[in-house]
C-alpha cells in the first residue's frame, strides 16, 4: 500500500464500517483525508482522532449523497477548498432486506441514487481531473452479490453488479491515463450494514463474517497494485470461482442460502 502514501483521499460513507476503517488505514500512510458522510458528529470525532494520532490534515464534508445533485455539490466544495483528490473511494451505500415489493419504492430510488447515480457522477467528475493529471486511484465498493442474483436483496445486488461491471470497464478505459480502478467485492463483513439492512446474521453464516480491517486492507492493497477487482477472503474467492461453473438459477438458490432468512422456502 506504500504507493498510496501521502496522497489525498476522499472517502464517502466515512463515518462507519469499511469507510471508517479505510480512513484509519490511509491515515497511517500519512494520507490527507476528505471524509464524507451524513453524520457530522461522527465525522468530527474521527477527524480529531486522526489529526492528533497521525498529524495529517482531515477535511470533513457533511452531505447526503442520496439526493440528486449531491455529487456536483461535493465536487464543487472540494474545488472551492483547493482539494486535489488523488484517491476516490466510492464506499457510501446501504441495503434493505426483504422482498422487493414489500420495500417502499422511495427506498429503492434512494439506493439507486446513492450507489448508481452519485457513484457514477463522482467517478466522472474526479476522474476528469485525474485524467488531466495522468495519475489517480478510484475504488468502487461492490459486493459478492455483484457476481450473483440476490433474492431479498434484489435492487442491492443489481446495483452492485453495476459497480463491478463499471469498474471492469473503466480499468481498460482509464489505463492510458494512468488512473487505476478497483472494485472491492466483500462478502459478509462485520459492520453496521446488516443492522441497517434489517437482517440478522446467526448460526453458520456468522462464522463467515470478515472484519472490516481485513476487507479494507485487501481493497487498498489491490488499489495500490492496480487490480481491477478483489474479493477478500479465500472462502469468498472460491465461491466466486464456483459461481462461474453453475447456471444463473442455481446461483439464485446459493444467494438465498447466503443472504436470505427463508432459504428453506425456495
Amino acid at each position: 500500500m506504500n504507493r498510496l502514501k501521502g496522497k489525498t483521499a476522499l472517502i464517502t460513507g466515512a463515518s462507519s464500517g469499511i469507510g471508517e476503517t479505510m480512513a484509519r488505514q490511509l491515515a497511517a500512510l500519512s494520507c490527507p483525508l476528505v471524509l464524507v458522510a451524513r453524520r457530522t458528529d461522527r465525522l468530527e470525532s474521527l477527524k480529531q482522532e486522526l489529526e492528533q494520532k497521525h498529524g495529517i490534515a482531515v477535511t470533513t464534508i457533511s452531505i447526503d449523497l442520496s439526493t440528486p445533485g449531491s455529487a456536483q455539490s461535493l465536487y464543487n466544495q472540494c474545488q472551492v477548498q483547493n482539494l486535489q483528490i488523488d484517491i476516490l473511494i466510492n464506499n457510501a451505500g446501504f441495503a434493505k432486506h426483504g422482498y422487493m415489493l414489500d420495500i417502499p419504492l422511495p427506498v429503492h430510488q434512494e439506493m439507486i441514487q446513492l450507489m448508481v447515480t452519485t457513484l457514477t457522477e463522482l467517478t466522472y467528475l474526479f476522474g476528469q481531473d485525474m485524467r488531466q493529471r495522468k495519475d489517480g486511484y478510484v475504488m468502487l465498493v461492490s459486493s459478492l452479490l455483484g457476481f450473483m442474483p440476490g433474492p431479498q436483496f434484489a435492487t442491492y445486488s443489481a446495483i452492485k453488479a453495476y459497480a463491478l461491471n463499471l469498474a471492469d470497464s473503466l480499468v481498460r478505459e482509464f489505463k492510458q491515463d494512468n488512473v487505476r480502478i478497483t472494485a472491492l467485492c466483500p462478502g459478509g463483513t462485520s459492520t453496521e450494514f446488516m443492522d441497517v439492512a434489517g437482517q440478522k446474521i446467526d448460526g453458520v453464516r456468522s462464522l463467515a463474517m470478515m472484519s472490516s480491517e481485513t476487507v479494507s486492507r485487501s481493497g487498498l492493497k489491490a488499489l495500490a497494485k492496480g487490480k481491477g477487482n478483489v474479493v477478500p477472503g479465500l472462502m469468498y474467492k472460491l465461491a466466486v470461482l464456483g459461481l462461474r461453473l453453475v447456471p444463473r438459477n442455481i446461483q439464485a438458490v446459493l444467494g438465498c442460502l447466503l443472504y436470505t432468512s427463508d432459504a428453506a422456502d425456495e
